[in-house]
């Protein structure tokens, strides 16, 4: 009777299904090693392009920080020069304003009334001068209280002098100016609406 041994083929079968889910489990092994690293890979490159696109904001933030500063340099700039034009524009018109208040005084002085002397003290304008009589003094006040822009006009001084070999008056007059003060308010007015 023949005999056969099957005991090596049974190990050589188990040692075949051994090797093979060795290799198996090396295959996943290896296989979950690339897949890990290539998630590592991608996670890496994606941590770049975060970094990447990080600084390119922080430039832009910077330079936007930037041109904020400019806008508040040109914001305090124009209101510097705003403030600037409001002081000319004041100027300008108190130069014409001074020439008006003059012009009128003159229109208003007698034929026998002269002027030394006219200071402007703000609201108020003082006036010295000389006048043939205490008459012509008050017709002088008379025309000065009934003009539009000069109000309350009073008497400082009124006394006899001789000046050459004429009996004058010297006289001294306060009055207020009503233009200023109106133009004072008005621009109170504005400036409380802004």
């Amino acid at each position: 009777m023949i005999r056969i041994n099957l005991i090596p083929y049974r190990t050589a079968r188990r040692e075949s299904q051994i090797i093979q889910h060795i290799s198996a489990f090396i295959a996943v092994i290896v296989l979950a090693a690339l897949l890990g690293l290539g998630v590592h890979t991608m996670a890496s490159l994606q941590l770049a392009d975060l970094k990447e696109q990080t600084m390119v904001l922080q430039q832009q933030n910077i330079d936007l920080k930037t041109k904020i500063g400019k806008i508040k340099d040109l914001d305090s700039l124009r209101t510097n020069v705003e403030r600037k034009l409001g002081i000319v524009d004041d100027l300008q018109e108190g130069r014409f304003h001074s020439l008006h208040t003059l012009n009128t005084i003159a229109t208003m002085i007698p034929k026998n009334v002269w002027l030394k002397s006219a200071s402007d003290q703000g609201l108020d304008i003082k006036l010295s001068g000389l006048a043939e009589s205490n008459k012509a003094v008050a017709n002088f006040m008379r025309k000065l209280d009934q003009s539009a822009i000069f109000s309350n006009v009073r008497l400082g001084e009124i006394t006899r002098v001789v000046q050459d070999g004429l009996p004058l008056r010297r006289f001294s007059l306060t009055l207020a100016r009503d233009d200023v003060k109106k133009a004072q308010v008005s621009k109170a007015g504005s400036g409380k609406g802004s």
